[in-house]
């Protein structure tokens, strides 16, 4: 299996800093992308803590092929070795943020979302807290792989709010859960097979604000290069506006023999935004 990663992160228009954080290690597969918040540069802090502690005790867990009962938090039965290392790592993350707020007064109300994607052979990897988002595309569709935790979001799973009013609404940044607020943290964490020529997007809300799902479809069906494609989202985000810090990670997948059954298996929870408006499917795994 081959994999093409790439990533980008620009300050915008009409921000003074950048909140934003991220990472690309091939060496591990593993790929995160963060928003902070927080002001007066605790959003920077909390971006950054999540980003590096996610690295750190991903790659130590895997490296030492530690025993998941013995990592952070309680073992999700449903869940790989792997999938419980980046869950444990996410929850981690959460704790030393919330702690760090609660100590220190200069960083109190920060938080950060997180958006991780990891990639092995024969398994891939997508979690997600807060609005930052993960794409896939795959067989010319393209799928959320992550649920936006968000009051207008839980609005429009109820059926409270329609999609042409959830796009204007004034709520739609506020997050119902988000790493840093709350001591502990529920992450959408769920694992499937890869497939040759799979591409994934990890991204702030800073490019999805302004850029259409359809036209991200189009975007990275366009591009053989994950670095142009990165940069080609930065520049439009730019072109509309650049409201807000806008990260981008990009990660192509080729290489990868057919597999045997269906191309996408679920082992965890993953529901789907309900507004994503493209072809967004999920199967069971079959034991």
């Amino acid at each position: 299996m081959l994999i093409r990663a790439s990533g980008i992160t620009d300050v915008g228009l009409k921000r003074e800093g950048n909140e934003d954080c991220f990472s690309t290690n091939d060496t591990l597969g593993l790929y995160v992308v963060a928003d902070g918040m927080g002001g007066h540069l605790a959003g920077e802090v909390a971006s950054k803590i999540a980003v590096e502690l996610i690295n750190k005790s991903f790659s130590q867990w895997r490296e030492s092929e530690t025993n998941e009962q013995d990592v952070f938090g309680v073992l999700d039965k449903t869940l790989s070795k792997e999938g419980n290392y980046i869950l444990s790592s996410i929850r981690l993350a959460n704790r030393v943020v919330y702690e760090m707020a609660e100590m220190h007064e200069e960083y109190h109300g920060m938080g950060t979302t997180i958006a991780v994607l990891a990639v092995f052979q024969g398994r891939v990897i997508a979690a997600n807290v807060g609005d930052s988002r993960i794409y896939m595309l795959r067989n010319g569709h393209l799928e959320r792989l992550s649920k936006d935790h968000t009051i207008v979001s839980e609005q429009l799973e109820m059926g409270i709010m329609d999609p042409k009013d959830a796009a204007a609404s004034p709520l739609k940044h506020v997050l119902t859960r988000n790493l840093g607020s709350e001591v502990s943290v529920t992450a959408e964490v769920f694992e499937f097979e890869p497939a040759n020529g799979d591409r994934f997007l990890l991204c702030t809300d800073g490019l999805t604000d302004l850029v259409s799902d359809e036209e991200i479809l189009q975007m990275i069906q366009a591009e053989e290069s994950p670095e142009i494609f990165c940069r080609n989202c930065v520049e439009e985000a730019l072109k509309r506006g650049g409201h807000d810090n806008t990260t981008v990670v990009s990660v192509f997948l080729s290489g990868i023999d057919p597999p045997d059954h269906g191309p996408l298996k679920k082992l965890g929870i993953f529901l789907a935004d309900s507004f994503t408006g493209i072809h967004n499917t999920c199967r069971k795994l079959k034991p």
